[in-house]
């Protein structure tokens, strides 16, 4: 069965759902018991393994189409030692024309057959009260727009069912049911008359005493959807309405398979010509932003050396005059500088003489420790090189010092 299946009744001519809002296209139908060749069989021990066989020909004969093959199903009731006790049911088809009619209009396919008599006493069961007692015989009294149905049980099991019109004698077809029951089951005391829906009880409230009991308006299509849920019970579904359902089945899988398929193709082709495409476009984007981001690239590089430009011009702090004054201010007594080389991107470099090299070594420290500051208070000088002191000439103590700064491509 499909997932979501609907529940319907064919009653008076005409479909009834039991959720009108539901979209599933099978359903399960409930019939009435005038639609349906029903009868309880004693199924023998030999015949266990196929009790649908064994039942055929006893149908076949109560059916009113002898040349139509019928399509038998049977739901066990009680188990004995000499075999089993079964529902059969059949729906003819040349009796189902207007029905399957219905169906196509609604579109709904089959997937069982159940009969609306045996819901309503699925979901009246609980009021009858059968408990333990199966010693003694009820009369059930089921009305319903197009039947009667009576149902005879025995404890907890009917041992007679069939269905009577509305004009028939009640009072008789109730004499024959219970007739039946007796040769199916053995005579038993009948306890009470149950009658569920609008049925006057004139005429059977001689048989036994007469209780009514009031069951909802889709009590018999409730019990048939949970009748449906269990794979053990009624469904004369006819062999031509299964094949049509198989039929219909295939189909909408086939359907379901070609669109899966065919998205699975366009997936494929999107994959084979849409990557490409998608990868040029993404190219090309990015091949604009790279040169975007070099246009925007160059144009900052100029502004900064621009930038650097100005800086270094205005930075008066490296300028010559600042270095000599920085150098002067820290050159000790006793020292004589011989020679004097400035370059602003790299540094100063001086060579002198000194009395003693003790001079040499605090010049050399003076310059060390505090540098040339520039005008934000940082030194400027980032290293400070002493080559000697050597003496030379009339005892003077000779040396180079080379005072160096971080240069603008450091920075």
């Amino acid at each position: 069965m499909a997932d979501v299946v609907q529940t319907a009744a064919f009653e008076g001519g005409t479909l009834r759902l039991l959720d009108s809002g539901c979209k599933a296209r099978e359903a399960v139908l409930g019939l009435p018991l005038s639609r349906l060749i029903v009868k309880m069989v004693r199924v023998p021990d030999e015949a266990r393994a196929d009790p649908a066989a064994y039942a055929a020909p006893i149908l076949q004969a109560m059916s009113p189409y002898p040349d139509e093959p019928l399509t038998v199903s049977y739901e066990t009731v009680r188990e004995t030692e000499r075999g089993l006790v079964v529902l059969a049911a059949a729906l003819p088809e040349s009796a189902a024309d207007d029905i399957a009619e219905a169906l196509d209009a609604a579109k709904l396919n089959v997937t069982r057959v159940d009969a609306l008599a045996i819901g309503v006493l699925r979901g009246a069961w609980g009021a009858l009260s059968v408990g333990g007692d199966v010693s003694s015989r009820r009369l059930l009294l089921i009305s319903s727009p197009d039947c009667i149905s009576i149902i005879v049980l025995d404890g907890d099991a009917p041992s007679a069912i069939r269905a009577v019109s509305g004009e028939s004698d009640l009072r008789r077809e109730v004499m024959l049911s219970l007739l039946e029951a007796e040769d199916f089951g053995g005579a038993r005391p009948v306890k009470e008359t149950v009658i569920i829906g609008d049925l006057a009880a004139e005429g059977v409230e001689a048989f036994a005493p007469v209780r009514r009991i009031e069951v909802g308006e889709d009590a018999a299509l409730v019990g048939v959807a949970e009748r449906s849920l269990d794979a053990a019970t009624l469904n004369a579904l006819p062999q031509s309405w299964r094949e049509v359902l198989e039929e219909t089945r295939f189909k909408a899988k086939l359907r379901r398979n070609l669109f899966v398929f065919g998205g699975i193709w366009a997936l494929i082709m999107l994959v084979l010509f849409g990557v490409p495409v998608a990868y040029g476009f993404m190219t090309d984007y990015q091949r604009d932003l790279c040169k975007e981001h070099s246009r925007q690239y160059r144009a900052v590089a100029t502004m900064r050396d621009k930038v650097r430009l100005v800086q270094k011009y205005s930075d008066h702090a490296r300028g010559a005059l600042e270095v000599m004054k920085a150098v002067s201010d820290r050159l000790p007594q006793g020292i004589t500088l011989t020679s004097w080389s400035f370059k602003r991107d790299e540094g100063v470099k001086v060579s002198g003489e000194a009395d003693e090299a003790e001079q040499v070594y605090r010049f050399k420290d003076n310059m060390a420790e505090a540098g040339a500051e520039g005008e934000d208070g940082e030194s400027v000088f980032t290293s400070v090189v002493l080559n000697g002191p050597s003496a030379g000439r009339g005892g003077k103590q000779k040396f180079d010092l080379e005072c160096s700064y971080q240069g603008e491509d450091e920075e």
